[in-house]
């Protein structure tokens, strides 16, 4: 796992619970972040971390990443690392964030038919 504060993390800004988590991360570290938000439906899915070299790491990944490079919260990163408690973080991330990111579609489509 890559631990070093190259990686630029890819979020979507406009789903509330996600831009909420992650203006607490951006108090407690020196990454980057960047809105994924207009980038396509692949970023909304999951978190990204999107290192220089072209390579990513996505889900509990990625959010290990940040918790790595947050002051407090690299005792959560070791956690989640550890193999039980990773796999089961994997299957709890990814009914979390499809429930997410189909909660943001919908909300979106609703909001730009009102707009319209």
């Amino acid at each position: 796992m890559k631990t070093q504060l190259s990686g630029k993390v890819l979020f979507n800004e406009e789903c509330s619970i996600c831009n909420f988590e992650i203006k607490h991360y951006k108090k407690r570290s020196q990454l980057e972040y960047e809105n994924c938000s207009q980038k396509g439906d692949k970023y909304l899915k999951a978190l990204y971390v999107e290192f220089p070299d072209g390579s990513e790491i996505k889900g509990v990944e990625a959010f290990i990443y940040v918790w790595s490079n947050t002051k407090g919260y690299n005792w959560l990163a070791k956690f989640v690392s550890t193999p039980g408690v990773f796999v089961v973080a994997k299957l709890v991330y990814a009914f979390l964030a499809f429930i997410l990111y189909w909660r943001f579609k919908l909300f979106n489509q609703k909001f730009k038919r009102e707009v319209l």
